[in-house]
C-alpha cells in the first residue's frame, strides 16, 4: 500500500515539475507559480480519484476512461456553438512556444497509442481477446486517443481577440469579466489578465505569452475593452501576503 501511494506521488511530482520549468521558461517564474498553485489541487484530485478507481476495480476505471473520452469530444464538438458568442473576430495571435510544445506533445502521444492500438488489434485478429478484456482494453485506448488529439488541438488553439471577449483553448471569456490586463515586469510579451472568480477556486490571473510582433497590436485592442494595470506587482503582493 505504502509503495503504490509512494509511487502515485513520485508519478504526480514529475509531471508538475516539468510543468513548471516549461511555463517558467515560456512565461516567466511569476506566472510559473500561479500557474503551478492553481492547478495543484485539480492534479491532485484527479490523481486521488484514479487511485481509488483503481483499488475499486478494473471495471470502475474502464468506466472512467470512457466518460471522461466522451466528456472531451462533446465540450470540443460545441464549441463552434460556444464560439459564436464572442461576436466578430479582431485579431487571431500567432502561434507561440506553449502551443508548438502543446502540439508536438500531441503527436508524440498519438504515437504512444499507435503502439497500444496495434497489440489489441493483433489480439482481436487472433481471436483472443475476451469481451471483459476488449472492453477494457478499448476503453483505455479511447481515453489516451482522446488525450492525444485533445493536446494537438489545444497546439492549435491561438488567443483570439473578438468584440465580445476573447477565445483561448477552446473556452472563451467575456470581456466583463476581465476587470484588467497588463504585462510581466521580466517577461514583456507575457500577457497577465485579471478575471472576476465565479467560485472560490476559479483562476484568477490568467498569464499567456504574445508572439513579440504582436504586443503592440494586442496592447492596442485590449485598451478599447479594459484598464491596463500593474498586475504582476499585484500577483507579486497576493504571493507574499499568502506566504
Amino acid at each position: 500500500m505504502l509503495q503504490i501511494i509512494g509511487l502515485f506521488l513520485l508519478g504526480l511530482a514529475v509531471p508538475v515539475a516539468i510543468a513548471y520549468l516549461f511555463t517558467q521558461k515560456a512565461l516567466g517564474p511569476q506566472a510559473a507559480r500561479q500557474n503551478t498553485a492553481y492547478a495543484l489541487p485539480w492534479l491532485l484530485l484527479g490523481g486521488l480519484l484514479s487511485l481509488l478507481l483503481f483499488f475499486a476495480g478494473q471495471s470502475a476505471l474502464s468506466a472512467l476512461y470512457l466518460l471522461y473520452a466522451v466528456c472531451v469530444w462533446v465540450w470540443l464538438a460545441s464549441w463552434p456553438i460556444r464560439k459564436k458568442r464572442a461576436g466578430d473576430l479582431l485579431l487571431r495571435v500567432d502561434s507561440t512556444l506553449q502551443t508548438k510544445v502543446l502540439f508536438w506533445l500531441g503527436l508524440l502521444l498519438v504515437g504512444v497509442a499507435i503502439t497500444m492500438t496495434l497489440p489489441l488489434i493483433q489480439q482481436i485478429t487472433d481471436g483472443l481477446v475476451p469481451p471483459v478484456v476488449l472492453f477494457s482494453g478499448i476503453a483505455k485506448l479511447a481515453c489516451w486517443w482522446t488525450i492525444a488529439l485533445l493536446f494537438i488541438a489545444f497546439g492549435q488553439s491561438n488567443l483570439e481577440l473578438h468584440e465580445q471577449g476573447f477565445t483561448y483553448s477552446f473556452a472563451w471569456q467575456p470581456w466583463e469579466r476581465i476587470t484588467a490586463f497588463g504585462w510581466d515586469d521580466d517577461r514583456p510579451n507575457t500577457l497577465i489578465l485579471k478575471a472576476k472568480p465565479r467560485t472560490a477556486i476559479s483562476r484568477r490571473y490568467i498569464t499567456m505569452s504574445i508572439p513579440a510582433a504582436q504586443v503592440d497590436e494586442v496592447d492596442r485592442l485590449l485598451e478599447m475593452y479594459l484598464l491596463e494595470s500593474d498586475l504582476a506587482a499585484e500577483m507579486d503582493g497576493e504571493s507574499l501576503a499568502s506566504s
